[in-house]
């Protein structure tokens, strides 16, 4: 038995009661605190450690469960419209869906979103203006509602030609 437990039992009833009370608060107190670091302890393990700073799609990559480096390439597309540019990657060792490549402006400004089957590994965004650079953002999605997924360790620019 701990000696504080034997010196609220050697004393008055009425004090013994307020000294147990203060025990079991103890015990309380010290049981939250155990919980809340835990918690703590949880929420910094399974932060990503990514380095967003910056890049234009931030949220993309504080949310990415891991990087790759795909060795995406961006050129003028080959044939006509010069508002059309070609992405080429390398898919990532792990295991993954598919992949979404988000087209930004250089401001930040979100265009949208284009997804992939997975075995693709190009993509030639359309209907972007010309003489205009954009950044890409390439993902690996690793389920098929791409709830979690792997980011490419860079973004990517590409401009497009004159009409």
């Amino acid at each position: 038995m701990h000696p504080f437990h034997v010196h609220c039992l050697a004393i008055n009833c009425r004090r013994r009661k307020a000294c147990m009370s203060k025990i079991v608060s103890m015990k309380h107190f010290i049981w939250l605190a155990v919980v809340l670091i835990g918690l703590a302890g949880y929420a910094w393990w399974s932060t990503s450690q990514i380095d967003s700073n910056g890049k234009i799609h931030v949220d993309l990559y504080e949310g990415a469960s891991g990087t790759w480096n795909p060795h995406l390439q961006v050129f003028p597309f080959e044939r006509s419209p010069s508002t059309t540019l070609t992405l080429r990657w390398q898919a990532p060792e792990e295991t993954y869906n598919h992949f979404v490549v988000s087209i930004s402006k250089t401001d930040g400004t979100l265009l949208r979103k284009e997804s992939g089957e997975h075995d693709r590994v190009s993509l030639d965004p359309d209907g972007l203006d010309p003489q205009t650079e954009y950044v890409f953002a390439l993902q690996a999605c690793l389920d098929p509602r791409c709830e979690s997924w792997l980011i490419a360790q860079n973004e990517y620019r590409g401009t497009t030609t004159q009409e």
